[in-house]
């Protein structure tokens, strides 16, 4: 897998692995007109009742304005998740259905851009919100739900090595020190 370009992309390239996604970053998915090529940020896959889910996460700052409406249309555009698609379809051998989800998790935000962008089909997650409403639920489903549980009654099963953020994340909501309001 290739290296991801900054902390919350890893961030969400770990949530999905652990939810079971096959996941890609920097997936190429288009050649833009001035030249070069445009990437996915992190994007997920699985089978669910023999119907391909796909995720496409983009991952960075949203400030206001027109620009970054532009942007998202751009990082979205129809040709970009139609290349995502066969990509995963031929992939993993499926030709049926296709659930796709567009998500933009934001370190930065601007409502006036959260909400334009909901009426673009993109959902927006503040970082804070994904945390809480993401990433946590699901490291408790995989714990409850974990490939090898404790030896030892009571023990608590860690992370997979791999999950550097989910383990620091985890980390300090056991601790206490995420404030979840």
């Amino acid at each position: 897998m290739p290296f991801t370009s900054n902390w919350l992309e890893e961030l969400v390239a770990e949530w999905l692995q652990l939810d079971g996604y096959c996941v890609e970053v920097g997936l190429p998915v288009s050649v833009m007109k001035v030249g070069g090529r445009f990437e996915a940020d992190v994007v997920g896959a699985k089978v669910l009742n023999n119907e391909l889910q796909i995720r496409h996460i983009e991952c960075d700052q949203l400030p206001s304005g027109e620009q970054s409406i532009k942007s998202l249309q751009n990082k979205f555009s129809d040709r970009n998740r139609s290349s995502i698609e066969e990509y995963f379809k031929q992939r993993f051998g499926i030709v049926g259905k296709v659930n796709y989800d567009k998500l933009y998790v934001a370190s930065y935000w601007s409502r006036p851009v959260i909400e334009k962008a909901g009426k673009l089909g993109i959902i927006i997650i503040t970082l804070p919100d994904f945390i809480v409403n993401e990433v946590l639920p699901t490291i408790h489903k995989w714990r409850d739900n974990a490939p090898q549980q404790p030896r030892t009654r009571g023990k608590h099963i860690t992370l997979p090595q791999s999950c550097w953020f989910l383990q620091l994340i985890d980390y300090l909501h056991n601790r206490g020190l995420l404030n979840q309001s």
